[in-house]
C-alpha cells in the first residue's frame, strides 16, 4: 500500500533458507577432488577447505598405470586420508566424476575385481568418519582440483609451494611397511612451542626457536611450513 500501512510480510520457510544453508555449510569441511590420467601421466588433485580459513592443496602423482576411475578413487582416497588426519568431523566432497559418486552412494554397482576393491578401501575410510556428503558437481565447478591433479600428471611440473607427493603403487595393494621406532627430531621443540608455548632455558636457543618457528603452524597431529598464500 502506497501509505506502507498493511500487514506485515512473515518471514517463511524459504526466507531462511539460503542463511540457514550457509550457516551449514560453515560447519563442514569441503573436500574437492579430481583424477586425470593421459599420455604423459597420472595424477590426482585434492583441494581441502577447513574451518577458519584453513585451506590445503596436494598434488598426487601416480607412478603406475591405472584407468581415469582408478586415478578418481585414488584422488578420493587421498582426499579422505587428508580430512581424516586433520580432524575433519563434518565434510562434503565434491567431485565431478558421475561414476565414482554413484558408486560410493549405492547407485550405481561397482564392476571388476579392481573396482570393487577401490570401493571398499572407501567405505572402510567413510566409516571412520562422523559425517560425510559426497555430490557429483560439473567438472567448472571443480576446476582447481583439476588443474591440480593434470599438473601432477606432468612428470617435469615445478609446483613450486603447493604439498606434492608420489604413490609408487596403487592403494588398494597391499604393502609389507617396515615400522621404524619414534624418537626425537628436528620438529619437537617447535611442536611444544607453537602448542604449549615451551622455549629452552638457553636465551639464544629461545631467539632461534622463535623465528624458526613463525615459518611453521601447528594443525592437528602435523606440522605445516607456512606458504606465500
Amino acid at each position: 500500500m502506497e501509505d506502507g500501512e498493511g500487514p506485515t510480510k512473515q518471514t517463511t520457510r524459504e526466507d531462511m533458507a539460503p542463511d540457514s544453508a550457509e550457516q551449514s555449510d560453515k560447519m563442514h569441511w569441503t573436500l574437492h577432488v579430481d583424477g586425470s590420467a593421459g599420455e604423459t601421466g597420472r595424477g590426482a588433485g585434492v583441494v581441502l577447505h577447513g574451518l577458519e580459513g584453513f585451506t590445503l592443496e596436494y598434488a598426487l602423482r601416480l607412478d603406475f598405470k591405472a584407468s581415469n576411475n582408478e586415478v578418481e578413487y585414488e584422488a578420493l582416497l587421498a582426499g579422505l586420508s587428508l580430512a581424516t588426519e586433520l580432524g575433519a568431523g563434518k565434510l562434503k566432497v565434491y567431485s565431478d566424476s558421475q561414476l565414482i559418486v554413484n558408486q560410493v552412494n549405492g547407485i550405481y554397482e561397482a564392476k571388476g575385481p579392481r573396482m570393487k576393491r577401490y570401493l571398499q578401501k572407501v567405505k572402510e575410510k567413510l566409516q571412520r568418519m562422523r559425517e560425510v556428503e559426497i555430490l557429483q558437481v560439473p567438472r567448472d565447478m571443480n576446476n582447481r582440483a583439476d588443474a591440480l591433479s593434470k599438473m601432477a600428471s606432468e612428470e617435469t611440473h615445478d609446483f613450486g609451494t603447493i604439498l606434492t607427493e608420489i604413490l609408487p603403487h596403487p592403494s588398494i595393494d597391499e604393502v609389507q611397511v617396515l615400522e621404524i621406532p619414534p624418537g626425537p627430531n628436528w620438529m619437537d621443540p617447535i611442536m611444544r612451542y607453537l602448542k604449549d608455548g615451551v622455549l629452552p632455558e638457553d636465551k639464544l636457543e629461545a631467539r632461534r626457536l622463535t623465528a624458526r618457528a613463525a615459518h611453521y603452524l601447528v594443525h592437528g597431529p602435523r606440522l605445516y611450513k607456512r606458504s606465500y598464500t
